[in-house]
């Protein structure tokens, strides 16, 4: 359906890629800060760029949306699809913001598996965005969408027995509680923040094909 369109509107899935390509490097950096926390101020720093830029991409997507009488999807979809990635980069950024305003010395191994799960999650969506070019991949964008799912729910219960091992490992120190324990649940926040994503996309496909 999209070869009626004019190429310069290929340029909105040039942004999703984009955002998709330099929110995956967020996450690693989160990763990487979380494994080694003698990084977390250098990767914080380069986070923020990241979700700086992204922040760019999300106005050159509403940008090109105000100029553009055609487009490939419908505007309010467009607005939803970087609204909701940009969520994610926001997100990331700042979990990987209060590892170094907490001066937090210690990350329970939880967090790093749940900052794997992030990119895994993170990976299927650069993935599916990358499909969005050509509604004949609604199947490979309806997989991606399903794994996303289960991704999501596997950080859950990361989640969920994180918190449980925080009150149990830290009983005696509730400053430290509270401190991860809003960490948990801003990566939390960032994986269902893809669902959201994987949810307007699966939307979009079903609509279209």
């Amino acid at each position: 359906m999209f070869e009626r369109f004019f190429t310069k509107e290929n340029e909105f899935f040039q942004l999703f890629e984009r955002h998709a390509q330099a929110t995956r490097e967020a996450a690693q950096c989160m990763l990487e800060a979380a494994k080694d926390l003698s990084l977390k101020v250098e990767k914080a720093k380069r986070l923020q760029e990241l979700e700086h830029e992204c922040d760019r991409i999300t106005h050159e997507t509403v940008d090109l949306l105000h100029k553009t009488f055609i487009t490939p999807l419908d505007r309010d979809e467009i607005l939803a699809l970087i609204g909701k990635m940009d969520d994610v980069t926001d997100n990331i950024d700042a979990a990987a913001q209060r590892l170094v305003l907490f001066e937090i010395t210690e990350v329970p191994q939880d967090i790093v598996k749940l900052c794997e799960v992030l990119i895994a999650t993170q990976d299927e969506l650069t993935e599916m965005v990358g499909f969005l070019r050509n509604m004949k991949n609604r199947d490979k964008i309806l997989v991606c969408c399903m794994e996303i799912n289960r991704l999501e729910n596997q950080g859950d219960l990361l989640h969920r027995n994180g918190i449980a091992d925080l009150f149990r490992a830290y009983r005696n120190d509730p400053l430290t509680v509270i401190k991860l324990k809003e960490i948990y649940e801003i990566l939390e926040v960032a994986i269902d923040c893809i669902e959201d994503v994987a949810n307007v996309a699966e939307s979009i496909v079903l609509e279209h094909s």
